[in-house]
């Protein structure tokens, strides 16, 4: 059987724009580094990959209206017009820090990954230091203690107790393990992820509804639009992984950064990992919830 999805690289060569800075200082300067066509049966589609030439990370704004920019200027003719948006040492290959994508009408989506700065310069670089005489420089074990349970059919109810300091803010993730054909690295699912303040060492709650729809929907979608790039699921883990996760590089209060350092320097512990300056901090646990769409 015939492709129905035929990926045509129109053009590797890089180009170079720069936005008229009178009539928007929205629009940024930035480079295409790919186009493909990945028109599929009778849906025009076009995918720009592009890198900013910027200091400092983009706002929101900034990287609408560039992305809007490229539509309205040779690409409203497309039914599907998608912009992947890097930063300066970026891999383009990889997961960008912005995705814009449009229909006919103009912009109906646009989404700022600032997962996708881990382990890069703009994690650190973007950091505000808070100036101050950091009085308590001894580093400390900490503990993090994390309680999972199903409560009823797809909801979760999860306990946090711990000795970091009152209103240090986690980051708590669900997700779901799944395998690629022909590939042997492991990909997460997201199934939850939100910023959770812990008042008196302690945080507890109930997720509602654990589904699989969005990521797994999400990517069928991509293994369509992107048959030679993305591979279809091999296999999917009937395990859920819940992880509690530290990090200075998130918004934090000052008071909790006296104690745990500018960098998170003086946090030490079973699930303390340091990655170039920043240290971070991880717990997680897994519970049988078999995949469900």
């Amino acid at each position: 059987m015939k492709t129905l999805c035929k990926i045509l690289l129109v053009s590797l060569i890089p180009i170079i724009y720069q936005s008229n800075s009178v009539l928007n200082a929205q629009i940024l300067k930035y480079r295409i580094v790919k186009k493909q066509d990945i028109s599929f049966m009778n849906t025009p589609r076009m995918v720009y990959r592009i890198i900013f030439d910027v200091n400092t990370l983009p706002t929101e704004k900034q990287l609408s209206s560039t992305a809007t920019y490229l539509w309205e200027n040779g690409n409203k003719t497309w039914k599907e017009f998608t912009v992947f948006m890097y930063l300066p040492e970026m891999n383009t290959e990889s997961i960008a820090y912005g995705v814009a994508e449009f229909n006919n009408n103009g912009l109906i989506k646009l989404d700022k990954n600032d997962y996708a700065l881990a382990g890069t310069k703009w994690v650190i670089k973007e950091k505000p230091i808070v100036k101050q005489n950091i009085s308590n420089s001894k580093t400390k074990e900490y503990t993090i203690n994390l309680s999972a349970s199903i409560q009823e059919e797809r909801k979760v109810n999860i306990n946090i107790t711990t000795d970091f300091p009152d209103g240090v803010n986690f980051l708590l993730t669900i997700e779901r393990i799944y395998f690629l054909k022909g590939d042997s690295e492991t990909y997460a699912g997201e199934l939850f992820n939100k910023d959770i303040a812990i008042r008196n060492g302690k945080f507890e709650t109930i997720i509602d509804v654990i589904s699989d729809t969005k990521w797994y929907s999400e990517h069928q979608r991509l293994v369509k639009a992107l048959p030679n790039d993305i591979q279809p699921i091999s296999k999917i883990s009937d395990n859920i992984t819940i992880d509690v996760r530290f990090s200075s590089a998130r918004t934090q209060l000052q008071s909790v950064l006296k104690i745990t350092g500018n960098y998170g320097e003086f946090v030490s512990g079973k699930g303390a990992e340091k990655l170039g300056k920043l240290t971070t901090y991880q717990v997680s646990k897994e519970l049988y919830l078999p995949f469900k769409k």
